[in-house]
């Protein structure tokens, strides 16, 4: 007979051995990845929500901001520049925004290149906004930086930019104003509106445009439809 520390383990107590915990099911799998989207899919849309609200605050500061640099030049000039009827550049950029539209004009006119009646004749008048509080379409490089709203040539003189304000969204601030009605004549087809036009076009980049004539908006344009979302200054 072998010695009893050499016998068959056969003979030894067996030893349970302990199971791990069952796994998954493949729905409780499903139920938890469920979950995990619908978790994903609420903190994006909050993220977005308090992106839109910063914009939004944005777009009202600057407004804000062009307001008192648009009465500044009025006290200063006697008017608001008056764009008249000068093209509108579209407030999505698509294009370079060319110097005779109304974008550009009102920029040259805040930055002292041009008076209220006459975008012909360059000045060389105050620069009535801090341009590095906003975003211009065409950034400003070191060498243009020197120049922008700096009188240059002989004599010296400001230059005119091809360039305008952007909003948070990245389009165009669109602006109208023209002259009051002359006194005596009746105001037909002559501005109405009790002063300029300024807004953004708002997150969606959709805007429907007042009468360039009047610079009114018909029915509720101003408030519904693709203007529902438009931000405005109140002059």
């Amino acid at each position: 007979m072998l010695p009893a520390h050499v016998r068959c383990s056969c003979h030894l107590p067996r030893v349970r051995r302990q199971s791990g915990g069952a796994g998954f099911t493949l729905l409780e799998l499903l139920t938890v990845i469920a979950v995990i989207a619908i978790l994903f899919t609420l903190s994006v849309g909050a993220i977005r929500g308090v992106k839109q609200r910063a914009a939004i605050a944005r777009a009202r500061a600057e407004i804000a901001a062009l307001t008192q640099a648009l009465e500044n030049y009025k006290r200063h000039y006697g008017d608001y520049p008056q764009t008249g009827n000068a093209a509108q550049a579209t407030p999505i950029v698509g294009g370079a925004i060319g110097t005779a539209q109304a974008q550009a004009l009102l920029l040259n006119a805040l930055i002292g290149v041009y008076g209220p009646t006459s975008f012909a004749t360059r000045i060389n008048g105050p620069t009535l906004i801090e341009v590095s509080k906003f975003v211009l379409e065409i950034p400003l490089t070191t060498a243009t930086t020197a120049t922008f709203a700096v009188p240059q040539g002989s004599p010296p003189i400001k230059q005119v930019v091809a360039n305008c304000l952007l909003d948070p969204w990245g389009n165009r601030y669109m602006y109208y104003y023209k002259p009051a009605p002359t006194p005596g004549r009746p105001p037909v087809n002559t501005w109405r509106a009790p002063a300029y036009v300024l807004y953004s076009v708002g997150p969606d980049g959709q805007h429907t445009a007042p009468a360039v004539a009047t610079g009114l908006f018909t029915g509720t344009t101003q408030t519904t439809g693709t203007n529902a979302d438009n931000i405005y200054a109140t002059p």
